[in-house]
């Protein structure tokens, strides 16, 4: 069966008002949270540093699932590969980064 109407699609089906409202509001929290945290120096440098990483870790995870709507159904299942795959080249890319300025700030400031 040749289904031309967009609105039929389950990738669109599962999309609703009211999930991107509720993401919206935990990653506004998540991030408030963050904000007060480091605003008012609540902790030592350690644990507020663990703290916003994993408050960073809840809000990528609060979007993917309440934005991005990716799950492990049938009609997401490629979606969700892709984003598997690319998430190790994303955290080598910022990891060779942050080492390529680190070496790179040794070998040009004078200590």
């Amino acid at each position: 069966m040749d289904n031309d109407r967009p609105a039929d699609h389950p990738e669109i089906a599962y999309s609703s008002g009211r999930s991107y409202v509720i993401g919206f509001v935990i990653t506004v929290a998540l991030l408030g949270i963050s904000l007060l945290l480091v605003q008012y120096h609540a902790m030592s440098a350690f644990n507020l540093l663990a703290s916003i990483s994993v408050l960073a870790f809840l809000t990528t995870v609060a979007k993917l699932v309440f934005l991005f709507h990716l799950d492990f159904s049938e009609t997401q299942r490629w979606n969700t590969l892709t984003l598997m795959l690319n998430v190790p080249l994303l955290i080598l890319s910022i990891g060779l980064t942050a080492w390529m300025f680190r070496t790179l700030y040794d070998r040009v400031m004078m200590h």
